[in-house]
This record gives C-alpha cells, sequence and structure tokens, in this order.
C-alpha cells in the first residue's frame, strides 16, 4: 500500500549539475543554488515530471513506477472488538503518478532534503488472510481485497551523504529516506470474509471501514517500511553519479 515513487524525483533532484556554481541543471530546469529558490525550481520541476512516472521516463532512466508492487506484509491487530492476525500478499498500488510536490526544503548544512506531498488517492489490490474475531465473531478467511487511501498528505525526508569515488571526488548518497503519511479517509472491501453468508461479510467490512482509522493505523508502519525498502535503492543509484559538493556547497 502505500504508494510509491513518491519519491523517485525526490532522489533525482539533483540529476544533472552545471558545473556553474550559481545553477543546477535539473531536468532541463536551471535551478539557483541557492536553498530556498533551489527548493521551488525543484517543486516546479517535479511536478512537470511526476505525471510521466507511470509510463516511466526514459531520457533520465526512470522505469515505470505503476503499479508499485508489496510482495507481503503482516499485521497483528487487539482494538476494541477488533483481534486479527492478518497478512497481505502480492498487494498492487496505482495512484502515486497523480501525486503533486507541495513543497521541497533543502537544508544543505544538514545535508537533508525534506518534500511536502499531496496524493488524491491511492488504490490497491492484491491477496489477504485473516484469522482472529470481529465483534467477538470468531473469523478465518482469505481471498482477494481491494482498498484505497484517499487525501493522503506525506512526508519525504532524506538524509545524504558523501563517498568516495575513483576520481578523487566524494558522490552524493542517500544515508536515509523516510517516508510519513497521513490518510484523509480508508476503505476496504475483504472479499469471501465469511464464506457463502454474504451478509455477514458485507456487515463487517461495512464496520471495518467504519472503523478505518483503528485499522489503517496498524496497517501505516508496515506500508511505510515497505516504501522505504522500495525506495531506497533508487535513491542509492540516483545520488551515485553526484558530486557531494553540489548540494552541500550551495549555500
Amino acid at each position: 500500500m502505500m504508494w510509491s515513487s513518491m519519491v523517485i524525483f525526490l532522489c533525482l533532484m539533483s540529476v544533472v549539475l552545471c558545473h556553474e556554481k550559481s545553477y543546477i541543471n535539473f531536468g532541463g530546469f536551471i535551478c539557483p543554488r541557492e536553498e530556498k529558490a533551489l527548493g521551488k525550481c525543484l517543486k516546479d520541476a517535479l511536478n512537470t515530471y511526476i505525471p510521466q512516472l507511470a509510463a516511466g521516463i526514459p531520457k533520465l532512466d526512470i522505469p515505470s513506477c505503476e503499479p508499485l508492487l508489496i510482495r507481503s506484509l503482516s499485521v497483528k491487530q487487539t482494538t476494541g472488538p477488533i483481534s486479527v492476525t492478518s497478512s497481505f500478499s502480492d498487494v498492487y498500488v496505482r495512484g502515486p503518478s497523480t501525486m503533486r510536490v507541495k513543497s521541497i526544503d533543502i537544508h544543505a548544512k544538514d545535508h537533508e532534503i525534506v518534500a511536502r506531498l499531496y496524493i488524491p488517492e491511492l488504490r490497491m489490490k492484491g491477496l489477504y488472510k485473516l484469522k482472529g474475531s470481529l465483534l467477538m465473531i470468531p473469523v478465518e478467511a482469505n481471498g482477494d481485497f481491494t482498498s484505497k487511501y484517499r487525501d493522503i498528505n506525506a512526508t519525504v525526508t532524506i538524509k545524504l551523504g558523501k563517498r568516495n569515488v575513483l576520481n578523487g571526488l566524494d558522490a552524493l548518497s542517500c544515508e536515509k529516506l523516510d517516508v510519513n503519511f497521513q490518510a484523509g479517509q480508508v476503505s476496504m472491501d475483504l472479499e469471501n470474509l465469511f464464506g457463502d453468508d454474504k451478509n455477514l461479510s458485507k456487515t463487517m467490512n461495512n464496520f471495518l471501514n467504519e472503523n478505518w482509522q483503528s485499522m489503517s493505523g496498524e496497517l501505516q508502519a508496515p506500508i511505510e517500511e515497505a516504501l522505504r525498502d522500495f525506495l531506497k535503492p533508487l535513491a542509492d543509484h540516483a545520488f551515485s553519479t553526484l558530486y557531494a559538493n553540489d548540494i552541500f556547497l550551495s549555500v
């Protein structure tokens, strides 16, 4: 779940740098290196390219990012009338290419980049297994599931570092990447929840959706971890071709 390559471009935000001290060439956008001006310029550039993420951008070596695939995640929840252990697998996520960058803050002295994003909707589809009790009713089920996360506000924090390269200069590296998000609304449909009893299955799905905040809260940490695992290698690849001084000396 949640969402995908919301930061593929954030990790490419230094992409091909000019040798001039005052400007950075980012995908054809000539951006000033002063922190505030650079952040705004990168935001405008990213919002130009993001709609192309679903299909990929060959000229920047960006592959198609949709759908995002999360192989598996597990959740154990004991909240009020909900006591279940569940697992989700082969989860396909669509919608990250609809995101918009609201702002980018560059903290060169702290070697940090912080981006704030908005995603209208993420749509998920996959397989689930669930065992436990819902409203004191024993349940053990598996099948297909779909889910929607709407009105998502996300913060991506990238910690930059240095590593030595053969030419004697320090290359830029992504030392750490964190994703945190808040959804305005979450809905989920678990098929075959009570086998042939479709009315009970519908009633229980309605109950889960009415209590989506407790359910989505339990899922958030595994999803954010899956996103970090997915995005970190992309960040490593993007920054490995850049020189550290291009960002660290931008102030």
